[in-house]
């Protein structure tokens, strides 16, 4: 629970209903202001639902990977108190008495989680089972770690590399955005002034050409075309985008499944950042779940949902189909049969990996290797991209410009 005005209490608990809340906490001793239910995603499995299955699994996707970092505190929180000899229900009702360590809406959003888990492990569920419950935060991977974990009594030592592995992931994604957000900036910057001088300045400059009988330049009648096609058509374009988007997911996501294969060709235009930061998150996955004791078969069907959509359906499709060929007999190192994805290099390693009966520490240097490359292209990216854009913004400008500088040329005439 968080204070609030001297005097009173604010916080969440578990109830079958508002009466039941309130009765609960009446016993207590404490009187009820304002009992809301907290906000939950529900999703029909039928009909309409079906459809929207794949676009729902990509938002949740989303919103897991949001909340990386609050599940990296949590998980450390965690291990460290189970480590200490706490058991789970106490470690679990800390942390959310504790808001979870968050803050804002994550913190908000944290902290009704914990209370929910901590009262289903108070109602005698598992750890794992209760993680299970809560798809938006958790992944089948972290589940069937945990659920293993349980089973050899290693839990604060997976929860420890649930952390670790957050983490990394974290400042792979903070290096991502951090590449990708100056062009976006400078972008932004350049649009906004082709739309201010569209609008403001240079359709005054042609129509004083215009009244003095002055043909305006054709540049600058294109400029002005571009940033009132901006402005009108925007506020139009940005939905239209958005809902064609998630229609390509949804058809992409039903196509995949139906058994469709992207061809060689896209699957090789995946930038090589994103396919090494991808490879990486596959191989970090299967090498915990296979050192925790999960099967390697059920490790790949774990592992392919979560590097699966626009970039990654390719590589989760092929994780897939190498599950389906060791279910078939096939070694592992013969089932990776897409060399977009999976090069010679990394087929030898596995297979030594496979001979030797080490394959979880191959796979963890797999998965190191991977980052490590994945964290160099990021750079490479950065360092080739401001200039890129510091040279499209200077055009464009330079555009600008010149549509502005040619009616004021003009303008002499009538001087």
């Amino acid at each position: 629970m968080g204070g609030g005005r001297a005097g009173r209490v604010d916080g969440e608990l578990a109830a079958e209903s508002p009466a039941a809340l309130r009765a609960s906490l009446r016993r207590i001793g404490l009187q009820v202001i304002d009992a809301r239910p907290a906000r939950r995603i529900a999703f029909d499995r039928g009909g309409l639902g079906r459809w929207l299955a794949p676009l729902v699994a990509s938002l949740r996707r989303h919103a897991r990977m949001r909340r990386v970092g609050p599940k990296a505190e949590l998980y450390d929180s965690l291990a460290t108190m189970l480590e200490a000899g706490l058991p789970v229900v106490d470690a679990v009702t800390t942390l959310a008495g504790s808001g979870g360590g968050g803050g804002g809406r994550k913190g908000s959003a944290l902290r009704t989680m914990l209370v929910e888990v901590r009262e289903e492990l108070r109602d005698g569920a598992a750890l794992d089972e209760a993680m299970e419950r809560h798809s938006w935060w958790f992944e089948p991977a972290e589940v069937a770690m945990a659920r293993a974990a349980r089973a050899s009594g290693e839990l604060p030592g997976v929860l420890r590399a649930l952390a670790e592995r957050h983490e990394r992931s974290g400042a792979l994604s903070a290096k991502i955005v951090g590449a990708l957000t100056y062009p976006a900036v400078v972008c932004c910057v350049g649009v906004g002034v082709v739309v201010f001088l569209s609008i403001k300045t240079l359709p005054d400059l042609v129509g004083i050409l215009r009244d003095a009988g002055i043909e305006p330049p054709r540049l600058t009648i294109a400029i002005i075309a571009v940033g009132r096609g901006i402005v009108r058509y925007g506020l139009v374009g940005v939905p239209l985008a958005g809902a064609a988007g998630a229609g390509a997911v949804a058809a992409g996501a039903r196509l995949r499944r139906s058994g469709w294969r992207v061809p060689g060709l896209l699957r090789r235009l995946v930038p090589g950042f994103a396919r090494r930061a991808l490879l990486a998150r596959a191989w970090t996955n299967l090498a915990e779940l296979v050192r925790t004791g999960v099967p390697l078969v059920e490790s790949l069907k774990i592992t392919a949902p979560t590097v699966s959509g626009w970039l990654g359906g390719s590589l989760a499709s092929g994780l897939e189909r190498a599950a389906g060929e060791l279910e078939r007999g096939a070694s592992f190192a013969d089932s990776l049969a897409d060399p977009a994805w999976f090069d010679d290099e990394c087929r030898g390693l596995i297979a030594i990996g496979e001979s030797a009966g080490e394959l979880p520490e191959i796979l963890g240097r797999l998965a190191a290797r991977t980052h490590r490359s994945a964290t160099r292209a990021i750079d490479r990216l950065a360092s080739l991209l401001e200039p890129a854009v510091i040279l499209t913004l200077a055009t464009l400008i330079g555009f600008v410009v010149m549509g502005a500088v040619l009616p004021i040329l003009r303008l002499q005439r009538i001087v």
